[in-house]
This record gives C-alpha cells, sequence and structure tokens, in this order.
C-alpha cells in the first residue's frame, strides 16, 4: 500500500471510531422496559422494538410479563405491540426526552402507554 492509500484508509477508520463514539455504539445508555398490563382475560401481545441501527426481534409477552432492551445509541428507538386485530406504535426511548434517565418504563395497558422513569410514578 503506497503512503496515499494508507491516508486515505487512516482518514476512513477516525471518521468510523468518531462516528461509533458520538453515536454512543458499545455502551448501554438506558434500558427500555414493556410490560404487560394487559387484563387477563386478553390475549398476550406480540412486541417489537427497533431503532434504524437495530432491529431487536419480535417477542411475545403474556400479562405481567416484562421485556427490556438495551439502548446503546443517542437514536430514536420505537415500538410496536399488537393484541389480537389491535395494533398501536409509540417511541419507546426518545434522545431528547429520556437523554438524563438510565431506565425508561413502558407499562401497556386496555387504555394507553404509560411512561415512567422510576416504575412507580405514572
Amino acid at each position: 500500500m503506497d503512503g496515499r492509500n494508507s491516508y486515505v484508509l487512516f482518514l476512513v477508520s477516525v471518521f468510523i471510531f468518531s462516528l461509533a463514539g458520538r453515536l454512543g455504539l458499545g455502551k448501554r445508555i438506558a434500558t427500555v422496559h414493556v410490560t404487560n398490563s394487559m387484563p387477563r382475560e386478553l390475549q398476550s401481545i406480540q412486541l417489537g422494538c427497533n431503532s434504524r441501527y437495530k432491529d431487536n426481534g419480535m417477542h411475545q409477552l403474556h400479562v405481567g410479563e416484562d421485556y427490556q432492551f438495551g439502548v446503546e445509541e443517542k437514536a430514536l428507538h420505537f415500538c410496536e405491540a399488537t393484541s389480537g386485530r389491535q395494533i398501536a406504535s409509540w417511541h419507546a426511548y426518545q434522545p431528547r426526552r429520556d437523554w438524563n434517565h438510565k431506565a425508561v418504563f413502558w407499562r401497556v395497558k386496555e387504555n394507553g402507554f404509560f411512561l415512567s422513569w422510576d416504575n412507580s410514578s405514572w
């Protein structure tokens, strides 16, 4: 490799590591918890949570169960829940709203989605 190619490779490497550092990749910023608090007679919910960088897959949550995922980049994370024929989605982690919280708690209930940062004040 000549000097010019080495220099270009060096610049690209610096850019990639700089971008990863700004996004916070590799270190956990927060943990998002989603709890199924639907009435017992209703079906379980199917839950999928993603960001533009990561797809956490689909998960089945029975009543009372909790799913959690780590936020490792300063990006919007959204979740989608389905129960029977009902579908809803919400912003599970918003950097501007949640930046100073290590944990973000969501309670999925029949009448909506409820946010808490301490798992007691809804």
